[in-house]
């Protein structure tokens, strides 16, 4: 019985060796995810410099593109089809039955022997034509029939594109999708050529006026290269949207989306009387006659007033220089009113090209495209690790919250205006 008492008891603590020694691991393999670059040598601890090589980063991009349009080129699957199908052919044909010879009768005549081999060939042409033809032939036909048409529509004037490329940008006031769309367009330019064709599928508001700027200038190093850009617009493109649509070749726009509103707005709220009310003085020193003209927490003067509006003409001329540069048929003073129009009255107006949504564009394309139709699109890969899932944590957004709304605080007490082109 003792002996008994003593082993359950040797057990017991051995499984509770155990649970310590596994629970000590794996408090040791937290904290070490945790602070894996928190302890680092004394002189590691200043400032060093991150250098990246872009060199090799492009020559991804470059090669990543390069085995989508050659894995999505028709001409080159059918090839390489009918590669694969003679290889197979001549591996499958190593043993083939001898036809039997047939005995030799008496000669016959020159015309019967003429008759007698036309009608076999004529027999031999039906059975051909009888035969089922093979996956790989249909296709080749459908190829054929589809280049006799694109030649067609090419000796028409209809312009037909080798590859159509596809980018989506869904903006947002602050621009800050600029870095998404620039590698996505670096990613395209290292693939296409003149005599394809970019699809941008935008969807903006407006915002900022130098991130539009910026974006802007983003698709027109797509159309200085020399390749076909089009813009698609299902929902809304006004102000600063318009001003990245109006760079493209083509503007294609739904029947009910928003197009235009090429004008520049600024606004924010002035504090200054409910500081007198409350006898706070508020204080501002600059060096330069117009280094800050309305603020938020002074008191705006008529001249301050003035040089601010100035300011905001001479972004509206620029505005409107750049529309009527890409699309001079516009009437800068029916267009330039900062008014927005449904695209169908916009037609009328000279801003959209053609009615239709982006999907029914993108179908008719395809069948002018003599190519493929590719969609270009960045993905980040997911964060894993203790630090992604902290992240996922609501005490972690919480903070992300507090860090937000201390920005939004930190940027209301700028008394710098927050200028928008809408």
């Amino acid at each position: 019985m003792a002996l008994q008492y003593l082993l359950e008891l040797a057990l017991f603590a051995g499984k509770c060796a155990l649970f310590v020694v596994a629970a000590g691991l794996l408090c040791s393999l937290v904290f070490a995810l945790a602070r894996r670059d928190g302890r680092r040598p004394k002189e590691q601890n200043q400032p060093y410099l991150v250098i990246k090589d872009l060199t090799q980063e492009l020559k991804r991009q470059r090669r990543v593109m390069r085995r989508a349009v050659e894995k999505a080129d028709p001409d080159l699957q059918l090839k390489k089809e009918a590669e694969e199908q003679a290889s197979k052919g001549l591996f499958s044909c190593f043993k083939r039955r001898k036809s039997k010879a047939k005995p030799q009768s008496e000669p016959e005549s020159s015309a019967a022997s003429a008759a007698a081999a036309d009608k076999a060939e004529s027999a031999e042409g039906k059975a051909q034509e009888r035969r089922p033809k093979t996956k790989l032939e249909r296709r080749q036909q459908k190829r054929e029939a589809k280049v006799r048409k694109l030649q067609e529509l090419e000796a028409q004037g209809v312009f037909c594109p080798r590859h159509i490329f596809v980018l989506s940008f869904n903006g947002s006031p602050s621009g800050a999708e600029v870095k998404r769309l620039r590698r996505e367009i670096d990613a395209v330019l290292t693939a296409a050529k003149e005599g394809d064709e970019v699809v941008v599928k935008l969807t903006s508001p407006g915002g900022m006026v130098n991130s539009y700027g910026l974006l802007s200038s983003q698709l027109l190093r797509i159309r200085e290269r020399g390749i076909y850009l089009t813009v698609c617009v299902d929902s809304v493109a006004a102000s600063g949207g318009y001003l990245m649509a109006c760079t493209a070749n083509k503007i294609v726009a739904a029947p009910f989306a928003y197009i235009g509103s090429i004008g520049v707005v600024a606004e924010f709220p002035n504090f200054n009387r409910l500081l007198n009310a409350h006898q706070v003085d508020y204080e501002q020193v600059t060096a330069g006659k117009y280094k800050r003209t309305l603020t938020m927490l002074g008191e705006n003067t008529p001249e301050a007033r003035e040089k601010f509006r100035q300011e905001l003409e001479a972004i509206h001329k620029r505005f409107i220089e750049q529309v009527l540069t890409y699309r001079p048929q516009l009437d800068p003073e029916k267009v330039a009113t900062g008014e927005a129009w449904l695209a169908l009255d916009a037609k009328d107006l000279g801003l959209v090209d053609e009615i239709a949504p982006s999907e029914e564009y993108l179908r008719q394309r395809a069948e002018q495209c003599w190519g493929s139709v590719l969609a270009v699109r960045l993905v980040k890969p997911k964060r894993r690790g203790l630090k992604a899932l902290l992240s996922r944590m609501s005490l972690a957004q919480v903070l992300n919250f507090k860090q937000e709304a201390e920005a939004l605080a930190g940027r209301l007490k700028d008394s710098s205006p927050y200028e928008q082109i809408r």
